[in-house]
């Protein structure tokens, strides 16, 4: 499992790449992602100014961008579980875990 940092206010921006079976996955009919870091969810529809981003123009194959430092989470450590919806995982895939820290500068 991965560990990132997100700084709480700041525009620091997490990188994933999605795999399955070591070959990144075109995200490209993905229709929502949902984020949870303890009680804190964070849901998006990709679009420019949500938290998380995936296929947009200039991303790699698979690529995700997290942009959490402007999210309400409180200051602690989190496995978040990140979860996928397209039109053949209406109810969502649970892709997988990331620690996150959640800290001050």
């Amino acid at each position: 499992m991965i560990t990132e940092i997100v700084y709480k206010g700041y525009d620091n921006v997490i990188n994933l790449l999605l795999k399955k079976n070591g070959v990144a996955q075109d995200l490209s009919g993905v229709t929502k992602m949902e984020l949870l870091l303890g009680d804190v969810m964070i849901s998006s529809d990709n679009q420019d100014s949500d938290p998380i981003r995936w296929a947009k123009d200039g991303y790699s194959t698979g690529e995700v961008r997290l942009y959490l430092g402007p999210e309400n989470i409180e200051l602690d450590d989190y496995e978040a579980s990140l979860t996928v919806f397209d039109e053949f995982y209406v109810d969502g895939l649970v892709w997988g875990k990331v620690k996150i820290y959640v800290r001050d500068r």
